[in-house]
Parts: C-alpha cells; structure tokens; sequence
C-alpha cells in the first residue's frame, strides 16, 4: 500500500518478540510472536498465539504467511502478549478474563485470574531486588470488568503466579480518561507513558503515570493538548531515539518525552493495534486488518522521514498485538541465554543515543 509521509520540525505486546539474528542495524532476522483477537486457521493450525520468521536485508522486508506456525489457542481470543522473565509469554486472555502463560515453543504453561478483564499485558520495570510485576488493563467500560487496571506479583522465576489485585485509576485534568489502552516504561528518565485511544480511533489520551504498587493506585496525567485528540493506543518507547512512540487507526506517531510530537507517518487501509521496536532503528506495527508494517529509520532517527524504507505486507486476518522486541532479562541466565541477555541490556538503554537531525 502506498504510504503517506509526513516529518515534522524540518512522522501500540501484536506484541512482537524478536530474537535478532544481525548485529547490522541495516539488516536483522528474527522471529515475531503475535496475537489474533479471534482464532484463526493458518497453514491447517487454529491457534490464536503465533510465530512467525521475518527477515530485512536493508532493501527488502519479509515475514512469509507460508512460515507461520500456531503455538496456542488462548480460549478462542488473543490479545496483548509480552515477554516474561523465565522466557514465556504473557497473554491477555481477552474472554477468558484471564492472564495465560505460553510457551514460545508451544503450549499453555499456565491460566491465572487478572482480577477483571485481560486485555493489553506489559510488564513493569525490575526492581532492584529482581522482582518483577505485570500489569494487565480492560478495554473500555462494557468489556470484561469493573476495574480497568490490575496488576499480576510474578514469582520468583518470572513466571505468572498469584491473581491479579485491582488498582484504582484516576486522571488529572479536565475530560481526561481513565481507560488505559496502552502502557510503556520509559527507563531513560523512570517515568512511565500511556495512552487510552480505542480501537482503530484517535479519540484518546497521551500522558505520563504514576503507579503506586504499595496502595494499588495508578494516576494519569495527560500532557497539554493531548486529551481526546491523540491516536495513541499501542505505546512503546524507543531506545534509539529515547523517543515515545505511539499507534492507532492509520497513524503512527513519535513523541519526545515532554509529549512534543516530532514525526508521524500514515499508512492507507490500517487500522494499528500495537507497535514496537527493536533498539536498533526497526519498528514494527500490528494492523487489525491483517497488515505487519515496518520501518527502517535507523538513518534518520524519524519514523517518517521520506528516505526512510518502509512496508506493510499481510499477516494475518484479525492481527491484534505483537510481543516487545526487546526482551525482559532472564532471573538467572543459564550460557544458553547470554546473547538474548545481551540483546535486553542494549535495549534497556545501555546503547549510545543518537542524533536527530535538525529540521
């Protein structure tokens, strides 16, 4: 499909789980982990958790329909997925109200309530100690819950153990909205980000959270100007450019993180879900409509740079989110996992940032 680019000042767990293949920022191979929020038949499996390889040798971009193998069927639905620290993938349950454990390689691990709806999953920062918490959000007032926000303690291995407790959500400002869609930790300046656009819609919000893991609250504060007006719905941040970046309906937009709109791009027929980077200046975004795009800016430092490379090939019917790029740590990395705990680390900021030109 043809794209629209626009670049400003001179421009969304489909989660997506990457296994990089290349040190090469112009080049990299991996694997994407994805949800379908309906299950679906592909390659004679109907699952609604799948994987798939992707490969982009600098000019061109694939991720085969042909290699797609189905690894679970989450109660007929799917949606936000991301990975934990023992390895495996969390799942939102969407139906089922329930927060499951996937194997990568195949096969549910584990079903635990979330304590409402379960819809997006994201995992926190570690803490100092090594723990870790994932938080799990509903969508919208009528879909799966009384409380929009929970949160999931994992045990000591990583893995999902106890039920979700509930958090009470609040908003600062005017007209704000407490229906949290999206949700990212920024660990360049410890700050977290969300976003609250339905599905397909550029109705939300854009701002920071403050969450309180001791008294179970969680309070929103939209940045100026962005409340009820911005297309943010996946979140996700960007170590390269230690820049937000955000997707819903046909857009997909980069923010610096004061929540100043540096460049967006558009894509014709899309309906973005999720979106996710790898660190290395690749983006990948999850359309409902079936589409995986994906950006090279690594060059640029800005999504919507014309020199840019760009596509969006179809996946998917019914693709709903794709698994973090940049993967949680292991809690205790056995040799096997050194180099995907390499990867982590880069990701979590341990990499020179760069530039962005000047308009």
């Amino acid at each position: 499909m043809r794209l629209r680019n626009t670049l400003l000042f001179g421009t969304s767990v489909l989660a997506f789980g990457l296994y990089a293949a290349s040190a090469n920022a112009d080049a990299v191979s991996g694997t994407l982990f994805f949800t379908t929020f309906s299950a679906q038949t592909i390659n004679g499996m109907t699952d609604s958790v799948w994987k798939v390889p992707f490969t982009f040798t600098g000019t061109t971009f694939s991720a085969p329909v042909g290699s797609i193998v189905g690894i679970a069927n989450t109660n007929a639905a799917a949606d936000g997925i991301t990975f934990l620290p023992d390895g495996n993938l969390a799942v939102g349950g969407r139906t089922s109200l329930n927060a499951v454990e996937v194997n990568p390689g195949g096969g549910i691990v584990n079903n635990v309530s979330a304590g409402t709806g379960s819809y997006e999953v994201v995992l926190n920062k570690l803490t100092p100690a090594g723990s870790t918490i994932l938080y799990n959000m509903w969508n919208g007032p009528t879909m799966g819950g009384a409380n929009p926000f929970s949160a999931l303690t994992l045990t000591a291995g990583g893995a999902l153990g106890a039920a979700g407790v509930n958090y009470t959500v609040t908003c600062n400002g005017a007209g704000c909205s407490t229906d949290i869609r999206g949700l990212v930790w920024d660990p360049h300046n410890s700050t977290y980000y969300y976003g609250t656009a339905g599905d397909g819609l550029t109705n939300g919000d854009f701002g920071t959270a403050v969450i309180n893991d001791a008294a179970h609250t969680i309070v929103l504060t939209p940045f100026a100007g962005h409340i009820g007006n911005t297309a943010a719905h996946g979140v996700t941040f960007d170590p390269l450019t230690n820049d937000i970046i955000t997707s819903s309906a046909t857009a997909i937009d980069q923010f610096n993180e004061a929540g100043t709109l540096v460049s967006t791009i558009s894509f014709t027929g899309t309906q973005f879900d999720a979106v996710g980077t790898d660190g290395k200046g690749h983006l990948f975004a999850a359309s409902n409509f079936g589409q995986l795009g994906f950006i090279d800016y690594d060059a640029t430092g800005l999504i919507g740079a014309a020199a840019n490379f760009s596509a969006d090939p179809f996946l998917a019917n019914t693709l709903d989110d794709i698994a973090q790029l940049i993967t949680p740590p292991p809690q205790t990395p056995e040799p096997a996992s050194l180099a995907l705990l390499g990867t982590a680390l880069v990701g979590m900021g341990l990499v020179r940032r760069r530039r962005r030109p000047m308009a």
